[in-house]
């Protein structure tokens, strides 16, 4: 699908932005089917083995980020009950960028092809729609990338026999 699209856009470059908001969503898909594959291959599809998998790495593992609460004491009873919240977040980071990539991109299109820049004088200029339509993509892209990564340090272990970080690293390369 990337491939299509990228040639298809050095083939047809009036079409460009079309082409980058399909691209946007396979990317977006493909970084959800990934976690999902993980889960897949860890817990078999269950998500309560890959609770209990992550217990068992309770001592590596660090408690999820809590924006308001970060100065409070450690809320979790059980390595389970932690392991079960690393993986909401980590769940919860990938879903958002499913969720952002193809919204920002498809709002980063509609201003480029009414040549709107609100404030500013072009796309770059940090008055105008699309350079915050940029930032959050990239803070999107960041938090996605970290609860992956923080996923995988869990449970490298668990999954070496499929070697996903190769997988993984070509997912991002192709993404961008």
């Amino acid at each position: 699908m990337y491939g299509v699209t990228s040639w298809s856009s050095l083939i047809l470059p009036e079409y460009e932005g079309y082409f980058a908001v399909i691209k946007d969503f396979y990317e977006a898909y493909v970084i959800y089917q990934f976690m999902s594959f993980l889960i897949a291959v860890l817990g078999k599809g269950d998500r309560e083995v890959v609770v209990d998998q992550l217990a068992q790495h309770a001592d590596h593992l660090k408690p999820p980020f809590r924006l308001f609460g970060c100065c409070l004491p450690n809320p979790y009873e059980s390595p389970r009950a932690m392991a079960d919240a690393v993986l909401l977040q980590c769940q919860s980071f990938t879903m958002q960028f499913v969720f952002f990539r193809p919204l920002t991109t498809i709002g980063i299109f509609l201003c480029d092809k009414f040549n709107y820049y609100g404030w500013g004088d072009s796309a770059s200029d940090y008055r105008s729609f699309q350079f915050w339509l940029v930032m959050i993509q990239n803070l999107s892209v960041f938090i996605a990338f970290s609860g992956l990564l923080k996923f995988y340090h869990a449970v490298s272990e668990d999954l070496t026999w499929c070697r996903p970080f190769p997988k993984f690293l070509c997912i991002k390369g192709i993404g961008k």
